[in-house]
Formats: structure tokens, C-alpha cells, sequence
């Protein structure tokens, strides 16, 4: 993948400072990224202006739930990527479930982050083969859902806002695209998961993966 066509913010958010100036030094050296760090007690959904494409943060540093940060985080990052120090499959689908776009161990090489800083920006998801568990299917769980006969095939829109689902985004994002109602397209969310026998927004990343929504090596999407 080329970065040349992207200009894209870049915040870093980690419990070593070291690290995170590194990495933020090591960004800026490609022009097709900006970056600064931010303190983990800063604050950031809150306090301060700016807005990233993408916000980098460690969840396995904070007590705060997946849930909660990605919530405090939504109003400052385009997309966020858990960048994490812990290899737990309990943490990765919270993540996931939670709306992160991208999941990642601290291990990776350079390049495979910037791959998922440009993947998660440009709308996609990103999760590394390390947690790739997290996303299949749990000992005892049901079987994965069958793909939809063809006399129950989604309406356009019903599959429009179970991809953008599948992509991390929220109803009310979604409502703005289609210049509908979040209550709108939460009725074609469901209709659409009836329709295809998921719950959750788990088994319907599951089902995106499977159905090629969500494509590429390492579970990447674009």
C-alpha cells in the first residue's frame, strides 16, 4: 500500500511517553502523516479542539471499559485503533464490539501500523492476525449464520447500514449519510440482522468478514 495520496492527523495516546514520542517522531518523518501525543489523563474527548483521523491508544493501560473510551473518544477521532500491550482475546472483542476500527499488538512492525492507521482512516478495519480469534466464533457458540437465500436478499439500504455497521459506525453517523433518522436506520439495522439471523454487532462483523464486506490478508478492510 502507497501513503502518497493521504494527509492524514495522527494522535498517540500511551502510559510510556517514550514510546509514544517515538512513534509520533517516526510519522511525521512520511508526509503523509501528522502526529502528536496526548496524555492518557488529558482528557481527550473533552478538553481540547482538534480533531484526528485517527486516535492510537493502549487499552489494556486504562481501567476504563472499551466501551466507555471509545465513547469519550468518538467526538475527537475519525477512527481509533487499540494499539495493545496485552495479546488478550477478552480485550481485542471488546474492542471490537465496542467500535474500534482497528486492533493491533504493540509487536507489530512499523509498516503494518501504518497500514492500519491508512486502513481505519480511509473507513475500513484493521485486525491482526494475533487476535483473529476474537473474532471467530467461541467454543459452544452457534455455527456462523448461512448467507441469505436469494428470496431474503437485504434491500440496498438494509445492506448499506449493516456494512457501515460492520465498519464501526454509529446510527447516527450512518443517518447523516443517508439523511435519515438514527431511529431509521436502527429499523433497517434490524430488519436487516432479522434478516440474516445475526444479534449484536459482533456476529454482524463476523458476517462481513465471512461475506467479503470486510476483505484483504491480515482482516483488513478498505
Amino acid at each position: 500500500m502507497t501513503f502518497a495520496d493521504l494527509r492524514l492527523s495522527i494522535a498517540i495516546i500511551d502510559g510510556n511517553p517514550l514510546l509514544a514520542d517515538g512513534i509520533a517522531a517516526l510519522l511525521r518523518q512520511d508526509p503523509s502523516f501528522t502526529a502528536r501525543t496526548e496524555f492518557l489523563g488529558s482528557g481527550l474527548g473533552q478538553s481540547q479542539p482538534d480533531r484526528f483521523d485517527v486516535v492510537i491508544i493502549d487499552p489494556a493501560q486504562l481501567e476504563t471499559s472499551p466501551g466507555q473510551l471509545a465513547q469519550d473518544l468518538r467526538q475527537r477521532a475519525g477512527a481509533m485503533v487499540a494499539y495493545c500491550s496485552s495479546l488478550s482475546e477478552d480485550l481485542a472483542r471488546a474492542c471490537i464490539g465496542a467500535g474500534f476500527h482497528g486492533v493491533l499488538p504493540k509487536t507489530v512492525s512499523f509498516d503494518v501500523l501504518k497500514i492500519a492507521l491508512a486502513t481505519t482512516a480511509r473507513g475500513g478495519i484493521f485486525i491482526d492476525a494475533a487476535f483473529a480469534a476474537a473474532i471467530a466464533p467461541q467454543a459452544g457458540a452457534e455455527d456462523p449464520p448461512p448467507a441469505p437465500a436469494q428470496d431474503a436478499r437485504l434491500s440496498a439500504r438494509e445492506l448499506f447500514v449493516l456494512k457501515s455497521v460492520a465498519l464501526g459506525k454509529s446510527m447516527k453517523e450512518i443517518g447523516k449519510e443517508l439523511a435519515l433518522s438514527s431511529k431509521t436506520v436502527e429499523t433497517y439495522k434490524a430488519r436487516g440482522s432479522s434478516k440474516l439471523n445475526l444479534s449484536g454487532r459482533r456476529q454482524i462483523v463476523e458476517f462481513a468478514i465471512s461475506q467479503g464486506w470486510v476483505e484483504g490478508t491480515r482482516l483488513t478492510a478498505g
